[in-house]
């Protein structure tokens, strides 16, 4: 009896109603194995990565090696990307060899004809794919053991980088700067209605053209066309055609599921998982647009059937991948499989989406008649005014996919004719700021420069918002005032790894290493020795220029700068630690009422309220000079009065003082941390 390994529990079940009682099905339940977080997790001299269990998966990892002792054929069949491989490797190297033969396979879809082929050709471990994927492992650790620490020393606490992540960010931050700094500019718009049923927009004056106008001219062709006489002045038709597009890919995806249901990509790519788990979708990280032979002409006989020939494509699109590199796995495609179990909403929905778009792949174009009427005002001035309607004379693809907009039809005038004015319409406007990226736009920008692979991209999104270098308002990614403090240190510090052209080179050097064009050692150590240069100067220099606000300090009116505490982002004195004065990020005085009016008994400035892990507590103002603390009570009566203090048992002078943790209060011992004394209140 053969033993399947596989990389989530979720897919167990369907791959058990395919294979039957006559395999084991057991799962890694993801990855398993870590980088060490001793020394970089590598050798910085070879680059042999140094792996540990996860603690949380060796209970699981170790079920799987007792069970594999029963087994003499072992097939790994983790996800067919990257990842997938590592998986299996790692699997692999845990494996009992003796007696054994273990075999990797991959199938794009969980079905009976995909699973079957599957074990049919089997194969060995992709050791190039292997090596590409630690290959990308090791750069994120390197950025993050390498940068992070520098930034926290440059006053950014609780800040870290990410190869990729940073990227993304300055694209959403330098998009919010340019929002933030927009300033807004009046226009007008003037349209005209006319009696025959049709509303023109004025385009030109003379031989120039116009859109936005000043108030004044605005004024002046108002006055003008309202005594002017109007004759259409030209019709004009023509017929274009809206081409049909392939399968989804995955950065495809996840933008249609952001358009269409307002998903961010963490969603599409969850419900996308679930679906392939069910066996109803192939595999759904690929950037190929690939789609079997057979599986064309299923659907091109189906299209027929459905709609007549008359909606079928002229030719078959063999939709094909212009890089070899894409071709491992198939386009985004239903299987048309039975469900096993029940669909949730949105399962239904992003399958829906994804078996319209496959379908549409292989329709005919969709063609749209537009016609034209260019009206002549003649006054002072000689005017153009235009409106145009469209008309779908062939739905094609759009009977399944795509938005059907409603036809916009114009009354049959014939040219020459002499129209006559409704209203003239002068209408103030407001020029706005550019729209802020959403996930749609993001992805498809990401793409484009060649940042991240399809895996990542819904990753990327995630780990900017846990960060909280990104906020979504609506359907936007608007970048915090952390992310912008950030991305700017970068910006200013780190130009290779904040550049799109470096992470999109770097991208395509792990792609190179996975086709062997490439040696590992080399790009590992010439991406370690970038990395470490740039590190070494920007912890020689101070914050950059531009982090200073035009704010006076509370205290001495010195200009003050943007950093980062670990409770946020705030403004302090550019004369610190001469001058500890501080203000709210946006310049406003901190709330003084929060101090207690008593001094500090180890350094005499004013005690304040703050915030920490467990709660409220009064903290020293002169942090972190000084780091007195204190406790604080909802209700001051229940503070301990001075006649009632107890001695600490363990040191000379100190007193037990009540605390708050995180299980409640407790007594300590006023001299923490030199003195970790405490007991417990009995309740």
């Amino acid at each position: 009896m053969p033993l399947l390994i596989i990389e989530s529990p979720n897919k167990i079940k369907k791959l058990t109603s395919i294979l039957g009682s006559k395999f084991v099905v057991m799962a890694t339940v993801g990855h398993f194995m870590l980088l060490s977080k001793k020394n970089l997790g590598f050798d910085s001299d070879t680059f042999e990565p140094k792996y540990v269990i996860d603690s949380n998966k060796k209970t699981v990892v170790s079920k799987i090696l007792k069970e594999a002792k029963n087994h003499d054929k072992i097939y790994i069949a983790t996800d067919p990307d990257r990842e997938g491989e590592a998986i299996a490797k790692h699997i692999f190297d845990k494996l009992p060899k003796r007696g054994k033969t273990i075999k990797r396979v991959k199938f794009n879809a969980i079905t009976k004809e995909s699973v079957k082929k599957a074990l049919k050709n089997t194969m060995d471990i992709d050791e190039g794919l292997y090596v590409s994927q630690t290959a990308r492992r090791l750069t994120d650790r390197i950025v993050g053991y390498k940068v992070s620490p520098v930034m926290w020393k440059q006053g950014l606490a609780k800040t870290s980088a990410g190869r990729v992540q940073s990227v993304a960010l300055k694209f959403i931050s330098d998009k919010e700067k340019i929002i933030k700094d927009f300033k807004s500019e009046d226009y007008w718009k003037i349209s005209v209605g006319l009696k025959e049923g049709i509303n023109t927009e004025l385009s030109k004056v003379g031989k120039k053209s116009v859109d936005r106008l000043s108030k004044k001219d605005a004024l002046d062709y108002e006055k003008d066309l309202n005594a002017s006489s109007f004759t259409l002045d030209s019709v004009s038709s023509r017929k274009r055609k809206l081409k049909i597009k392939p399968p989804f890919i995955t950065s495809t995806l996840q933008q249609d599921a952001s358009n269409s249901f307002n998903w961010p990509s963490k969603k599409t790519m969850n419900v996308a998982q679930a679906l392939f788990g069910h066996g109803l979708i192939t595999y759904h990280r690929t950037d190929s647009i690939r789609v079997e032979d057979s599986k064309i002409n299923d659907l091109r006989s189906n299209i027929e059937t459905l709609y007549g020939k008359n909606y079928l494509s002229p030719k078959k699109m063999s939709w094909k991948n212009s890089n070899a590199a894409q071709d491992a796995h198939e386009a985004i495609r239903p299987t048309y499989e039975q469900a096993f179990v029940s669909l949730s909403k949105d399962e239904k929905k992003l399958l829906d989406l994804i078996k319209s778009r496959f379908m549409a792949s292989q329709m005919a174009d969709a063609e749209i008649e537009k016609t034209t009427y260019k009206v002549k005002a003649s006054g002072k001035k000689v005017y153009e005014l235009v409106t145009s309607g469209d008309v779908i004379s062939f739905d094609g693809f759009l009977k399944v996919y795509g938005n059907k907009k409603d036809d916009e039809v114009l009354p049959t005038i014939k040219k020459g004719a002499s129209l006559v004015k409704d209203k003239v319409n002068n209408t103030k406007g407001a020029t706005k700021a550019p729209s802020r990226y959403t996930d749609a736009s993001i992805v498809k920008l990401l793409e484009k420069e060649g940042v991240g692979r399809p895996s990542t991209y819904s990753s990327i999104i995630d780990t900017l918002e846990k960060r909280n270098y990104v906020d979504r308002k609506s359907k936007s990614l608007c970048a915090t005032e952390t992310g912008i403090i950030v991305s700017d240190y970068l910006t200013a510090n780190f130009s290779d790894l904040i550049s799109a052209e470096f992470t999109k080179n770097m991208e395509e050097a792990l792609d190179k290493i996975s086709s062997g064009d490439l040696d590992y050692k080399t790009v590992m150590k010439s991406f370690l020795t970038t990395i470490e240069d740039a590190s070494a100067e920007a912890i020689t220099k101070k914050l950059p220029s531009t982090f200073i606000v035009d704010k006076e300090c509370p205290k001495c009116k010195a200009k003050m700068m943007k950093k980062i505490s670990k409770h946020g982002p705030f403004l302090t004195c550019t004369t610190w630690p001469k001058c500890d004065g501080t203000r709210s990020i946006n310049g406003v005085d901190l709330d003084i009422s929060n101090e207690t009016g008593k001094p500090c008994p180890k350094c005499n400035n004013i005690m304040i309220l703050r915030s920490g892990k467990t709660g409220k507590f009064w903290g020293c103002k002169s942090f972190p000079i000084c780091k007195n603390t204190d406790t604080y009570y909802e209700n001051e009566e229940d503070r301990p009065k001075e006649e009632d203090a107890v001695k600490c048992k363990k040191c000379d002078d100190g007193i037990m003082v009540k605390r708050k943790g995180r299980y409640g209060f407790f007594l300590g011992c006023n001299n923490y941390p030199k003195c970790k004394t405490i007991v417990n209140i009995k309740k």
